[in-house]
């Protein structure tokens, strides 16, 4: 069947997830994880915080980041955020996750195992843009 579960505990996709500051930090810690194919994906969005800091209830804006990773990269991804985050205790939690369905299971596997390079989007427009030559943006 289409979707059903994927029985290879290494390759189980789990969730990571922390809070970051600003919203340059959750980009830039996504960015970082998903390059170096600690995770297959980033999400961050603005949340609204309310925990105590040195005895003072805290309440403010920070930024989700969750990132999607294999069980077997999970550990390496975790050690990353610990060394790479600003906050001198960031909570970084692992969510395992029961069912992911087989498409978006092989694309991750392929993802996180393949020897190809990820570039981002602009990176991506500035290569073209010099394959292309500097006369061409000239023509249109």
């Amino acid at each position: 069947m289409l979707y059903e579960k994927i029985d290879k505990k290494d390759k189980d996709i789990v969730f990571i997830y922390t809070t970051c500051p600003t919203v340059g930090e959750a980009r830039d810690l996504g960015l970082s994880a998903v390059k170096d194919k600690l995770a297959v994906s980033a999400d961050y969005w603005m949340i609204n915080s309310i925990y105590p800091w040195d005895k003072v209830i805290q309440e403010g804006e920070q930024y989700m980041l969750m990132l999607a990773t294999q069980k077997a990269l999970s550990e390496q991804l975790i050690k990353y955020l610990e060394i790479e985050h600003s906050y001198s205790v960031p909570v970084i939690v692992q969510c395992d996750i029961s069912f992911t369905n087989q498409p978006y299971h092989f694309w991750a596997d392929n993802v996180l195992s393949s020897k190809d390079e990820y570039i981002t989007e602009t990176e991506d427009e500035i290569k073209k843009k010099n394959e292309r030559g500097s006369h061409y943006d000239r023509l249109k």
